[in-house]
């Protein structure tokens, strides 16, 4: 993906498949580039769509803040950011989700655009929190999870050879041309910190360790 010539036609089972540039899996857009833009940019068209469809909801006076607030996280934000922690954003991405969460909360709490309210009170209003913030304790919580698999599962041995594989890399490596030079697991290590991830890796084993003690003990009493 992103590197190479374009891909030819393959066949599966005697049936052709082209190669293609994009496409859709599990939900998600996935690209050539390596890139999340194009998923970013269609999770934002569905859930524009959704927030739309629910403009009686956000009119209505009946409801308080808190109802329609917790409307938008259930229907409107589950679509907005799912498989959000896998992405690999930009700048530029986080700008334009950050521009649609705010969008969208201004609407729930009639805030017009004439009026002079800043975007800190109005995430004080609504009690929500950054877009930022969501995906920090996603894509950690997705790291711990995944490093917490019992060895042998795909998606846990998958993980690991990558920890290794940062841990043995050099200061000096750079990822080859035309690879995005930002990845998955550099967004990891910004979330916990800059703390490396083999130490991450540790740090999630050993809290499984004793959230299964702690609930043992439990069990017990």
């Amino acid at each position: 993906m992103g590197t190479g010539d374009p891909p030819s036609t393959i066949l599966i089972d005697c049936v052709p498949v082209d190669g293609v540039e994009e496409f859709i899996y599990c939900g998600s857009k996935q690209s050539s580039n390596g890139y999340c833009r194009l998923d970013v940019l269609r999770r934002i068209g569905l859930a524009c769509s959704v927030m739309n469809s629910l403009q009686r909801v956000w009119k209505c006076s009946s409801l308080n803040i808190s109802t329609k607030v917790h409307l938008y996280q259930a229907l409107v934000m589950s679509v907005l950011l799912y498989g959000a922690e896998t992405w690999t954003r930009l700048a530029a991405d986080m700008k334009t989700l950050e521009a649609f969460h705010m969008r969208c909360q201004r609407q729930i709490l009639d805030i017009r655009w004439l009026a002079h309210v800043s975007n800190a009170e109005v995430l004080q209003r609504s009690g929500l929190s950054t877009i930022s913030d969501i995906l920090r304790h996603r894509r950690l919580s997705l790291f711990g999870h995944v490093a917490r698999l019992d060895p042998g599962v795909p998606a846990h041995d998958a993980l690991h050879l990558m920890v290794d594989t940062y841990k043995g890399r050099k200061a000096s490596w750079r990822r080859p041309p035309s690879r995005p030079p930002n990845v998955w697991f550099n967004k990891v290590q910004e979330d916990a910190n800059a703390l490396p991830l083999s130490m991450l890796w540790r740090s999630e084993i050993a809290r499984g360790h004793r959230a299964v003690q702690w609930s043992t003990r439990t069990m017990r009493r």
